[in-house]
């Protein structure tokens, strides 16, 4: 596990190794593929959006230049597989409600298109290197260690502040919906994708989708499971701007067909584990 953090933000596995490092440090990345001889990496390294337009070069640099580097390496240390987690983000514009999987991608902001470019660049090391590429456009991603800042930020939030404050104000309006899915369901989701047989996949990059409750849906599943939350809208036009031009559904039947893509958490079952969690680490 390689980070430019102090160190892990939470319990990681038992036979986890962690190592500070700058994404834009090649030698020293050299030296610690070197060392441990991955099979696969899996490139999760990124600035988000808000981050991105903040610092247009830091986002050049981390986002594109970092991994071309770690391409570049894959082929010189014979790297078998690369996984890279990409967005609905590369899509831009206002998109339809029910996305089909080939809608052309003109992205918005620089992160989607940072995000993108790598898409395809993924592709050329496959296809003209033989590198095996593989990458997943995630939804909006509910977990425990979301950051304020993003867009998507609500759908996790309610439950972060609501465990820890006993309130939350949307920035969305009630109605909002978009795709969304648990992070057990991403996780699982790219562990299946990296072991399917490389003749089973029909593409290098799949949309995958899991739920589409609105912001209200959201905020009941909390309310529910927290006593004395208060709940409040307080709608921003930018945010609405952004989330309310995502999809609500994310038409991703390739990667059903092809290597057996089913998310298996509900709205209750998420709402349900991710404030065991949080409950767990505030005690």
């Amino acid at each position: 596990l390689v980070d430019i953090a102090n160190g892990p933000i939470t319990r990681t596995a038992e036979n986890c190794v962690y190592i500070q490092e700058n994404l834009n440090n090649r030698n020293e990345l050299r030296k610690i593929i070197q060392h441990y001889r991955p099979h696969t990496i899996v490139h999760f390294a990124s600035l988000l959006r808000g981050s991105s337009e903040q610092d247009r070069e830091l986002a050049w640099k981390v986002n594109m230049n970092g991994t071309f580097a770690l391409f570049e390496l894959s082929l010189e240390l014979g790297i078998k597989k690369f996984f890279f987690p990409s967005t609905l983000a590369t899509y831009g514009g206002k998109l339809p409600k029910r996305l089909p999987e080939d809608t052309p991608q003109w992205a918005d902001g620089l992160y989607g298109v940072t995000k993108s470019s790598i898409e395809r660049l993924g592709v050329y090391y496959q296809r003209q290197h033989g590198l095996d590429f593989r990458c997943l456009r995630l939804p909006i991603t509910v977990s425990p260690f979301a950051p304020t800042a993003a867009a998507s930020s609500y759908a996790s939030r309610v439950f972060i502040e609501g465990v820890e404050q006993k309130r939350y104000t949307f920035n969305v309006n009630p109605h909002t919906r978009a795709s969304l899915m648990y992070v057990d369901d991403a996780i699982s989701g790219i562990a299946q994708m990296l072991r399917a047989p490389v003749e089973t996949l029909t593409k290098r990059v799949y949309n995958v989708h899991s739920l589409s409750p609105t912001a209200e849906e959201i905020a009941n599943s909390a309310s529910k499971r927290i006593a004395g939350i208060e709940i409040a809208y307080e709608p921003n036009e930018k945010v609405i701007a952004v989330v309310e031009n995502w999809p609500e559904i994310v038409e991703d039947q390739s990667a059903r067909n092809d290597w057996g893509w089913s998310p298996k958490f509900s709205l209750d079952a998420m709402a349900d584990d991710i404030i065991v969690r949080l409950t767990t680490n505030n005690q």
